[in-house]
């Protein structure tokens, strides 16, 4: 039954994302496979892996599938727990996994679909293939980061809606600020989810990857430390 219902989300998400796919790029595949086209389809203003897209569109249905996913929180269980950080690792890992399902299935729509509407060939020459495996490194980051974020509020709140909502919306918040008031000029890092758009423009950065890799994963480390020490000092009764 658990396993039914885990490929039931699984394919849910998969169908969904290959509804955003189309319904951000279905006006480009009348356009002559070029160069240009796959950086239409992949830019970071405007499409499917776009900035906007990851940081507005898909922030709610992440957090609904990490709640999907994640087993229901007993509070006697918790409450038994001697040792809290070990039980709050058990959420970490349950995280982790939600996250990676949730980051392979969003780019594999994006492979799978240019892979059909697009030429091998092309996307070769584009180090298409190169890009998405680091990209996927760092959505995993960027999402886990959001993760930890959407831990931190329902700890304080004991509310899922209010984790959810507040999690979506201090999202909106740093891209309003960062690409809206301060037009980008400033380095946040919201700007590592130019890698992509940039890697298709310049070919193979290299050099641009361990900075970015670096700053991505001290954020998440961060917000694991404050989540998990909020967790720790949480009153559960």
């Amino acid at each position: 039954m658990l396993k039914s219902r885990y490929l039931l989300l699984i394919l849910s998400m998969f169908v969904f994302f290959s509804i955003f796919w189309f319904t951000q790029n279905l006006e480009y595949l009348s356009f002559p496979k070029n160069r240009k086209l796959v950086l239409f389809m992949n830019g970071s203003l405007y499409g499917y892996v776009s900035i906007k897209s990851l940081c507005l569109m898909l922030v709610f249905p992440y957090l609904i599938f990490l709640l999907l996913f994640s087993k229901k929180e007993q509070i006697i269980s918790l409450v038994r727990e001697k040792n809290r950080l070990q039980a709050y690792h058990k959420i970490v890992k349950e995280t982790v996994i939600a996250t990676l399902l949730f980051v392979v299935l969003y780019l594999s729509v994006n492979l799978i679909y240019s892979f059909i509407f697009l030429s091998n060939k092309l996307l070769i020459t584009t180090h298409f293939y190169a890009g998405m495996l680091f990209f996927s490194l760092l959505l995993f980051f960027f999402y886990l980061s959001i993760g930890f974020i959407f831990r931190i509020i329902y700890d304080f709140t004991a509310s899922t809606g209010k984790a959810l909502i507040f999690g979506a919306f201090i999202m909106c918040i740093f891209y309003l600020v960062d690409w809206v008031i301060l037009e980008g000029i400033y380095w946040t890092p919201l700007h590592n989810l130019n890698f992509f758009d940039l890697w298709l423009q310049n070919g193979s950065i290299l050099s641009e990857v361990p900075f970015i890799l670096i700053s991505s994963t001290t954020l998440s480390f961060i917000l694991y430390l404050l989540s998990s020490n909020i967790f720790i000092k949480k009153d559960f009764y």
